[in-house]
Formats: C-alpha cells, sequence, structure tokens
C-alpha cells in the first residue's frame, strides 16, 4: 500500500494499539493473501504476535486472479486461518464475488483497459 511509504508497519500498530486503548473498541485487519507472497505460518505468528495485547480481528481477503498480474491467489487461506485461530486470533474468510465472470476488483479495470487498447499501461493498485 503507498500509505506504508509514509508509515511503517510498526507504527501502524502502535497506532492500533493506541486507538485500543483509548477507545476499547476492537480493531479489524483487512489482509489480501498473495501466493508465496505473504501467505507463510511465520507471517501469521508474526500477525498475532502484533495484535496481542488487544482485541483483533483479520478478515482475510483473496486476491482475485487476473492473468496478466504476476501475483496469485494464495493456496494457503485455510491452513492461515487456522493458524491465526491457534494463537487466539479470531480470522474469517472473505467471500470473494464476481470473479466467474472476470467483474471482481482488478479484473474488470483490467478488463476495461484492454478494451480501450491501454493493456500495457501501468494501472497500479486497484
Amino acid at each position: 500500500m503507498p500509505v506504508n511509504r509514509a508509515y511503517d508497519v510498526e507504527q501502524l500498530f502502535e497506532a492500533c494499539h493506541r486507538y485500543f486503548d483509548m477507545t476499547s473498541r476492537r480493531i479489524s485487519f483487512e489482509y489480501a493473501m498473495i501466493d508465496g507472497v505473504n501467505d507463510h505460518d511465520w507471517q501469521a505468528d508474526l500477525i498475532a504476535r502484533r495484535i496481542q495485547g488487544m482485541p483483533g480481528h483479520v478478515n482475510l481477503i483473496p486476491l482475485n486472479n487476473v492473468v496478466e498480474s504476476p501475483f496469485k491467489p494464495s493456496k494457503r487461506i485455510a491452513a492461515f486461518q487456522k493458524r491465526l485461530e491457534s494463537h487466539g486470533v479470531t480470522a474469517t474468510v472473505r467471500r470473494s464475488l464476481g470473479g466467474d465472470i472476470d467483474a471482481s476488483c482488478g479484473q474488470l479495470r483490467r478488463k476495461a483497459m484492454e478494451e480501450k487498447g491501454g493493456a500495457h499501461e501501468n494501472l497500479g493498485n486497484h
């Protein structure tokens, strides 16, 4: 995420802990699961350690398959969820909609760009 250039992960979790200390409200974390990039057991362990001390919920988001993208959906979502839960972290898997008709996040934009002849432009993040 571009915001990471200004605020690193350490600062993010410090802010989350301050927020929880001030509000006592649970924090939800959105985590896009990318095959071989951020779906390893040690990464689930790290997330669990970072959340420790505050009630947090991790929403695991299956990455949408975009043919031209080098990033692919993780095949380890269930194992990652189980690993988080073994640490006492509540985790759910977001249902992905629209992928079967190339209309989920990232797919529709790519298809529209291809139809306009701009398929090779840098599209950035969805």
